[in-house]
């Protein structure tokens, strides 16, 4: 039997965790396999009951610090009331409102309507209501951005932007700080909400993929204590527990705390999948004075699955029809084990009433262990040869930052100013033996399975990559009456010691670019902004795939140029942003000699709408949609005037939420998802088809014994349609099928 929640976090606590991960410096070791639960809702509700059984002396603590009149009221009358809003300045702002803050990187933090680029934040409550486990199923309103593989594979929460695929070490970032991101599939159950910006962001965040940056956003002490568990359940026996309390102690509240624990183990959707994950956050304040806080928070996770097999198609072959996304292809013994910590430590000074200074440091690594299958398609009737590789892979940051924001006068000048420096190394190691060995042959409509358990990664591991970045920063916002000038600038150094093998001589590489932005905004009424902006950017290079000729070989780094115009509105009962873009951005691919080159220059440019209307109290409707034209420019014979590889023409999105006004706390939701189709390799010789896939839901919000109950049901993919998945050139993964979710949650 497995163990349960609570004994897991008994058995192996984050430090734990730490002590045992195994060293960049050591051999790699494999995990155990993923044990199966024996009485899977006996084993919750022991779970469920021991975790609550230890917190609610918290409660009952914290409820005597409470309103106790309130209190008394409610447990009076008997009445079902959905909880109290409480009116401060920090909870006024709807989780949909442009003028909610996000962050920008090195330009501070600013309300999305004051900023000069595209900003999709997604708060916790969405989150919460689409029951949403994984990246992709969090931002997939967002029309302008596309899940590029499934959860259950080894490069999961990869997502692309506008067409532009993020770069997984440098694109995802945890409050604003450098994150592992390859092979990690954050647990969000951990975040306050997530942020999507659109388009290149080498000032704000340095190097990274013209496609933006995905920002997680850490939950935070409460003022008043909370205590919350939930219990979900999905297609075909994914169970999922989650415990969530916060809260302020010591004198005056200056100590505040923010504790999450949730696992999650099952087989997904008829054995096409499993999962077994346990993850621990725990962030802590400390308000030493009333002008400075120190912060420090923690994370960890181990995440063990099996599923996502890549399907590696061949413009020698057509595509292969889509199959269904409850199909079992993986062998047996296959797997992807990955464990991520994260730690930062926070210092704020306020230094005057307008000026703040910020120093953090951050350390987070991923250790990936996998064994996977890869079937390359050898026919046009869906016959395949079947790859299984095993590998271990270690991620190692280290990130320190100080900055300092501030305003001041000149005349009739506003001046917004955020000064900065930044230092980053980046530690990668791998097995030295990594197999790649064919076990046979199979066809997609009728696979066959074989046996992974002879094939394993040897030989210790070697360092394969070591990057340094370092960085000083400075941005001005200039603003007279309605209008604001932004101009700010980074240097870096960048600085990349590589090596191809094990025996292989070191390949190194130093740039030292300059990256500006320029913006120009104009605000008539504080709830309207037009934009303009330019922007420069600098990522690393791709690394060529195993199946070209020069295997492995690492490209030197790609510069980007981005120019962008939009308009934002939040007019309160509705809001409205639309943008035109083009990126242009150093080419790479494969050439008709099986070479992966950088070579020219792609070109995507484009527009995006998006808006949220309450049509009635009770009726909310969002939408959005963008237009892509991408091209390869000035490349090889073959690819030149071709379709970027990966970019939708079109992708649209909707969703409607009804709140029944009859049944208090009770609301409906609908969903429509319009993936675009999308060439799969850089001559375009093949194509993948567009899907629209539909999603539906049910909440209710009422009390029982005067606790706040909340039950939900979600359906993904309500017709089961059949889709591919793109995901790099020539790869494609299966898409998800239908799949129910239930989940109910309490509140004390």
């Amino acid at each position: 039997m497995r163990h349960d929640l609570s004994q897991r976090l008994t058995h192996r606590s984050p430090a734990a965790a730490s002590a045992s991960t195994t060293s960049h410096t050591k051999h790699a070791k494999r995990s155990a396999p993923m044990s199966l639960p024996t009485s899977a809702l006996y084993a919750r509700l022991v779970a469920a009951g021991l975790c609550l059984a230890g917190l609610l002396p918290l409660a009952a603590q914290a409820q005597a610090k409470a309103d106790a009149a309130a209190t008394t009221s409610v447990a009076a009358t008997g009445e079902t009331m959905l909880p109290e809003v409480n009116v401060s300045a920090s909870q006024i702002v709807s989780p949909t409102s442009l003028k909610r803050s996000a962050s920008a990187g090195a330009l501070g933090d600013h309300a999305e309507i004051d900023t000069p680029f595209s900003i999709k934040s997604v708060s916790g409550e969405e989150i919460e209501d689409r029951q949403a486990n994984i990246l992709s199923e969090a931002v997939k309103y967002d029309a302008s951005v596309t899940s590029i593989s499934t959860s259950y594979s080894t490069h999961p929460a990869t997502l692309a932007v506008r067409g532009l695929p993020l770069d997984d070490l440098n694109g995802y970032k945890i409050d604003g700080l450098a994150s592992v991101n390859r092979g990690v599939e954050m647990p969000l159950e951990m975040f306050d909400r997530i942020e999507v910006l659109k388009g290149l962001t080498g000032f704000m965040y340095g190097f990274g993929s013209p496609g933006g940056i995905v920002n997680y956003v850490t939950k935070r002490a409460t003022e008043q204590f909370t205590l919350s568990y939930d219990q979900g359940w999905s297609e075909d026996g994914v169970w999922k527990e989650h415990i969530d309390t916060g809260g302020r102690f010591g004198k005056d509240d200056r100590f505040g705390y923010r504790f999450n624990a949730v696992h999650e183990e099952g087989n997904a959707a008829a054995d096409s999948a499993k999962i077994n994950r346990t993850s621990v956050g725990l962030g802590l304040d400390a308000r030493l004075t009333n002008d400075l806080t120190v912060t420090l928070d923690t994370m960890w996770q181990e995440r063990r699955t099996s599923g996502g097999v890549d399907i590696i198609t061949s413009p020698k072959y057509l595509v292969p029809g889509p199959i269904s996304g409850r199909s079992k292809l993986y062998s047996n013994g296959s797997y992807t084990d990955v464990t991520y910590k994260m730690a930062t430590l926070g210092v704020q000074y306020k230094i005057a009433p307008e000026w703040v200074a910020k120093v953090a440091y951050r350390y987070s690594d991923s250790v990936r262990q996998y064994k996977k299958d890869q079937y390359y398609i050898s026919s046009n009737k869906g016959d395949y040869s079947d790859r299984i590789s095993a590998e271990y892979h270690s991620y190692e940051f280290d990130e320190v930052q100080a900055t300092v924001e501030g305003k001041f006068n000149t005349g009739p000048l506003t001046h917004e100013v955020v000064l900065g420096a930044s230092n980053l190394v980046l530690l990668s190691n791998k097995s030295v033996n990594t197999p790649k060995v064919v076990v046979g042959n199979g066809n997609l409509y009728s696979p066959t399975i074989y046996s992974a358990n002879n094939i394993n990664f040897s030989g210790g591991t070697y360092g394969d990559d070591k990057l340094t970045q370092r960085a000083i920063f400075a941005s001005d916002r200039i603003s007279y009456g309605s209008w604001s000038l932004l101009a700010g600038v980074r240097y870096q150094t960048y600085d990349e010691i590589a090596h191809a093998s094990a025996t292989a001589a070191a390949t190194t590489y130093h740039a030292s670019p300059v990256t500006p932005t320029v913006a120009l905004m104009y605000s008539p009424r504080s709830d309207l902004t037009f934009y303009t902006s330019y922007v420069e950017s600098l990522e690393q290079g791709g690394t060529a795939d195993s199946t070209t000729k020069n295997a492995n070989q690492q490209m030197a780094p790609i510069k980007s140029h981005q120019y962008e115009v939009g308009v934002k509105t939040d007019q309160g009962r509705w809001r409205a942003t639309a943008a035109l873009f083009r990126v242009e951005r150093g080419a790479e691919y494969v050439n008709s000699a099986n070479y992966f080159v950088q070579d020219g220059k792609v070109r995507y440019q484009g527009f995006e709408l998006g808006g949220s209307v309450d049509v009635l109290r009770s009726l909310t409707l969002d939408a959005s949609v963008m237009g892509l034209d991408s091209k390869y420019v000035n490349a090889a014979a073959g690819v030149n005037g071709k379709r970027a590889v990966g970019a939708p023409n079109w992708q649209a999105a909707f969703q409607a939420t009804w709140r029944v006004p009859a049944v208090q706390g009770l609301y409906f939701q609908f969903g429509v998802r319009y993936l675009g189709g999308m060439a799969i390799d850089s001559g375009n010789v093949n194509y993948i088809n567009p899907s629209a896939l539909l999603d539906a839901g049910v909440g209710y919000r009422t009390r029982v014994y005067g606790k706040l109950v909340t039950l939900r049901a979600n359906v993904t993919n309500l017709t089961d349609r059949r889709y591919w998945s793109y995901y790099q050139e020539n790869y494609l993964q299966v898409g998800a099928p239908r799949t129910l979710s239930l989940n109910a949650r309490i509140d004390f």
